[in-house]
């Protein structure tokens, strides 16, 4: 027998191929809107080197294995010295020479409490500094009086040349960071809310800036119009929560988005949605989402005019969400749809009738009231998607609605639409697992 054939099997396979099956284990994936990394139960690739020398010498020497960091600062009083030690330091420089020169996603998360000022910890954030070039994801969470370290000097490091995704948990974003990051691409701004307490946003984007995708929660009004304004040419996507107590005026200049084809929008507190709204022109938009509607119909000041928004964002929409509304409340909603000429996605969430014996649950066979209108009933719908719970604790099985849904979609409930050109009616439960 040849010494080759009594190796283990995972010493047979060829390097180039072991490469391919570590990156695919260890490789940081993407969550589900593409947008943020997943860093929780991720393998570290310090577990390939507890299966044999080949593998360990593989994963020791491929840079891309090592390109993300997950760091956690202990909050908790045990830890004076913000519980960082000079072994965990020497490990994270290991860490960061693996990585060599590739390009770096980092989580860097410290709640409460002050910012450390032992040695050690600064040596930490020097480290990390020094290699501020290399990031291309940032994921930064500190609470607001933590909010002008560690990283506030970063460009005097060099800046960030490469970083094309920052995620801020919190309400301020660093000026400094913003303007030396010419190639930022995602913005995600995660505002908080602290016992109904909502800080005020502090962004400051560059003139000129390429932003594509912006996702902000609780921002208001005129601060989301600049941010607008200056990545206008570049925006893709864009999702918003508003949040205005004060009733902050907003005006022109009017902006264009020739690039936008998403829009997701929730009202949350904001009371002048149709002044807002009237201001931005998306040509492009085929994706649109209009949430919490029971807010902006019952607010009077607030009262959206949907059929002039459609009409001047309705011109290449396809899709179109509409969620967390009463029936009442809809009504101007449905017939506004009309001016849709080429909507073939519509997703009702959420959407349900005022009745005190379903206030446990919502059924989505009551929506044929909301639908039954005077006119044909969108003619190019492929879709009418219904997000809603189950009135039993456990779905029953598929075959017990296929009867409903028949009925559902039937000339009673949609007089004018022509019954050789059916559309699909999916059933969607919020439960984990549960697709209809």
């Amino acid at each position: 027998m040849s010494p080759s054939s009594s190796l283990p099997v995972h010493e047979k396979l060829p390097t180039e191929l072991m490469l391919h099956i570590f990156a695919f284990a260890i490789a940081l994936p993407y969550s589900y809107d593409e947008v943020t990394l997943i860093f929780h139960g991720r393998h570290s690739p310090l577990y390939l080197g507890h299966i044999c020398r080949a593998w360990r010498s593989i994963a020791w020497t491929t840079p891309s294995l090592w390109s993300a960091i997950d760091m956690k600062i202990p909050t908790d009083n045990l830890f004076p010295n913000g519980g960082i030690n000079a072994n965990e330091v020497d490990l994270f420089e290991q860490w960061l020479q693996r990585a060599q020169d590739t390009p770096l996603s980092l989580r860097f998360r410290k709640l409460q409490g002050p910012v450390p000022t032992n040695q050690t910890y600064r040596l930490l954030v020097s480290k990390i500094l020094s290699r501020s070039k290399q990031w291309v994801y940032l994921d930064y969470l500190f609470s607001r009086s933590n909010q002008s370290g560690p990283f506030a000097e970063v460009a005097m490091h060099g800046g960030l040349p490469l970083l094309q995704t920052l995620i801020v948990g919190g309400e301020v974003v660093p000026k400094a960071w913003l303007h030396s990051a010419l190639n930022l691409s995602t913005l995600i701004i995660r505002n908080r809310n602290w016992d109904r307490r909502v800080p005020k946003v502090e962004c400051a984007l560059p003139n000129g800036s390429r932003l594509q995708y912006l996702k902000v929660h609780w921002i208001q009004p005129e601060l989301f119009l600049d941010i607008l304004r200056t990545s206008s040419s570049h925006l893709v996507s864009c999702d918003v929560t508003f949040y205005d107590q004060r009733l902050t005026p907003v005006g022109p200049p009017a902006i264009s988005l020739p690039r936008l084809v998403k829009f997701v929008i929730s009202q949350s507190k904001t009371a002048r949605m149709d002044h807002l709204l009237g201001l931005i022109h998306c040509p492009a938009l085929s994706d649109l989402t209009l949430s919490n509607l029971r807010r902006i119909q019952r607010i009077p000041s607030a009262l959206l005019d949907i059929r002039g928004l459609f009409g001047r964002w309705g011109r290449n929409l396809s899709s179109l969400t509409l969620s967390s509304g009463k029936l009442e409340e809809c009504e101007d909603i449905i017939p506004a749809l009309e001016v849709l000429s080429s909507l073939r996605h519509l997703t009702l969430a959420y959407v349900y009738p005022e009745d005190k014996d379903l206030e446990d649950w919502k059924e989505w066979k009551h929506l044929s009231k909301l639908l039954q209108t005077s006119t044909t009933f969108l003619p190019t719908l492929d879709t009418l998607r219904l997000v809603y719970g189950f009135k039993e604790c456990e779905p029953p099985a598929v075959s017990s609605y296929v009867g409903a849904i028949e009925s559902f979609r039937t000339v009673d409930n949609f007089p004018l639409r022509d019954p050789v050109v059916p559309f699909k009616v999916i059933l969607y439960d919020k439960s984990p697992g549960y697709y209809w």
